[in-house]
């Protein structure tokens, strides 16, 4: 499956249940978000809740880059670029 994009808060919900993902924030700033698992939650990220996290992604001007393995959300002025590189992971 080639890489696609999406600022739809239903797919993007989907995609985090079907890989056992949940939103994060740093906790010194909750702007910076990301879909995480217990192994790769760090220290410094704190869990937050669906409406937090689709309100720092809104307000980020951000959209979702996903195969059917990976996912991650980035700024709408790099969603072209990350289409189109090698892996949508961080």
């Amino acid at each position: 499956m080639s890489k696609q994009a999406t600022t739809d808060h239903g797919r993007i919900i989907h995609f985090a249940g079907a890989h056992h993902l949940f939103p994060v924030a740093k906790k010194a700033d909750h702007a910076a978000i990301r879909l995480s698992t217990n192994d790769s939650c760090g220290e410094d990220d704190v869990r937050i809740g669906w409406d937090t996290f689709f309100r720092a992604f809104i307000d980020g001007g951000m959209v979702f880059v996903h195969d059917e393995a990976e996912g991650r959300a980035v700024k709408s002025s790099d969603a072209a670029a990350a289409l189109q590189s090698g892996s949508s992971a961080a």
